[in-house]
């Protein structure tokens, strides 16, 4: 039997990757680590996989939102599908864009793309990340079967 989310759930998760995005957008390291549980775990669009004894969330977002000549972004991202993760947990999927711009300039760019893969659970009344996999989109990552390719 298949379980579905409730609509109030699914918003209120939606809500918190929101959230999490805005944060890593405006640079609040405290604001990022609030949509994580105490014990998450992410792994980076670099394959880096930041538990309690890499420093976790709080490891993670003052890694990349402390990086020299970071480039301002905007995080684009389309939820594909929410998945039952046992024990009361919920995964979404989505697909997500990283627009960046120079400062100073009119230069703007598609910096990266991707999915994440985000396993959430509420901890007191909230739903929070339990698990967060940043997979960048690449020829290695992303089979196309040869049913679609960009001319270079």
């Amino acid at each position: 039997m298949t379980v579905a989310i409730s609509l109030e759930d699914r918003e209120a998760i939606y809500d918190t990757l929101k959230r999490y995005l805005w944060c890593m957008d405006t640079t609040n390291i405290d604001g990022v680590v609030d949509t994580f549980t105490g014990d998450a775990t992410v792994k980076d669009v670099t394959g880096k996989r930041w538990d309690a004894a890499a420093g976790g969330a709080r490891g993670f977002a003052t890694h990349f939102l402390t990086l020299p000549n970071r480039p301002d972004s905007q995080h684009w991202v389309q939820h594909m599908f929410v998945e039952d993760a046992g024990e009361g947990a919920w995964r979404v999927v989505s697909y997500w864009a990283s627009l960046a711009w120079v400062p100073g300039s009119d230069e703007k760019f598609v910096r990266l793309l991707g999915s994440y893969r985000d396993t959430c659970m509420q901890v007191d009344g909230d739903w929070l990340i339990a698990e967060k996999i940043i997979d960048p989109w690449s020829g290695a990552s992303v089979p196309t079967g040869g049913v679609f390719a960009i001319p270079a």
